[in-house]
């Protein structure tokens, strides 16, 4: 099977590093090692890896139906097999038959596509897990998948996107939108509306939203994470996350993840100058004395970017095996 190069896509990892941060303030909630994550590990494990770095107590599974891609995990197990559970499974069926038994549990969805079916996942989980579990979704945003291409008006591929997604959007008459943007807040609604038919008021249970990004490393992707809270207990779950760097507590409209590409040379220059507190972008250009796109306000937004993320931003460099 193939897949992307996960671990080279800047803002992945931004997203990755960011939820691994989220993580950590669960521990305001309930003990860490009270918690499981279940993850669609791909073959690098590369989530796995960072979690038993930073949080050990934490056990995890893997989800994965690919029986090739089972062995590439196998081969690249960050740690003992006790600690970390290799499923060889669909996950719609690892679903139907997951029980949490009011153990805490963290779940990535991350899905390398959009489809009903993966809106479904979520509310057949939220419904599940219990309470202070916290459930992130990663879902394609490519407005361009909605359009018909030979005269690049929305037609017939935009009907099919209203059939399919008509009973999750807050007007399903409406046409999904060009722009990546609004595109990732139609998402957002839409993540919104399911997590609300699965927690309707009438149950003590509710989805409290933590984070939301949109990015592309070559695909546009929307994702989300959440905590499910008792609803008298949403102003306690708000506290623990108040403080994390971006968060969004209130349903507002997702973040923009866009770092550049630079070098180890370049990120050590620019260093002592963060954070900056104003005028990131204009603070660094000048800083660099040269434009790294095509003009400067262009420049700018890149690098406040930078600003917003470097303690996010991963390192990529050659070894020698």
């Amino acid at each position: 099977m193939r897949h992307s190069a996960y671990q080279l896509r800047p803002n992945k990892a931004v997203d990755r590093l960011f939820l691994i941060e989220a993580i950590r303030r669960l521990d305001r909630l309930a003990r860490l090692r009270e918690y499981t994550y279940y993850g669609l590990g791909g073959p690098y494990l590369e989530d796995f890896r960072l979690l038993y770095e930073l949080y050990p107590e934490i056990k995890m599974v893997s989800i994965e139906e690919d029986a090739d891609t089972v062995k590439r995990q196998e081969f690249h197990l960050p740690c003992a097999v006790e600690t970390l559970t290799l499923e060889k499974a669909k996950f719609k069926s690892y679903l139907a038959h997951y029980e949490p038994n009011d153990k805490k549990s963290i779940f990535w969805l991350d899905y390398t596509g959009l489809s009903y079916g993966n809106f479904e996942d979520l509310m057949v989980l939220l419904g599940k897990v219990s309470e202070k579990s916290m459930v992130k979704i990663t879902l394609r945003a490519q407005p361009s998948d909605f359009i018909d291409q030979q005269n690049e008006s929305l037609g017939s591929r935009a009907e099919r996107f209203r059939r399919q997604f008509g009973a999750l959007m807050p007007d399903s008459a409406a046409d999904p939108p060009r722009d990546f943007w609004d595109f990732a807040c139609l998402l957002q609604d839409m993540v919104q509306v399911a997590a609300q038919k699965a927690l309707p008021g009438a149950v003590p249970l509710m989805f409290q939203p933590v984070s939301s990004f949109y990015y592309s490393d070559g695909t546009g992707i929307f994702t989300l994470t959440g905590v499910v809270c008792r609803r008298d207990a949403a102003a306690e779950t708000k506290k623990a996350f108040e403080d994390l760097h971006f968060c969004n507590l209130t349903w507002a409209k997702p973040k923009h993840i866009d770092v550049p590409v630079l070098s180890t040379k370049e990120r050590l220059h620019l260093q002592n100058l963060l954070p900056c507190s104003s005028s990131a972008g204009r603070t660094l250009r000048e800083a660099l004395g040269y434009l790294i796109d095509k003009d400067r306000e262009s420049t700018e937004a890149k690098l406040k970017q930078y600003a917003d993320f470097h303690r996010y931003y991963p390192y990529f460099m050659r070894a020698v095996p």
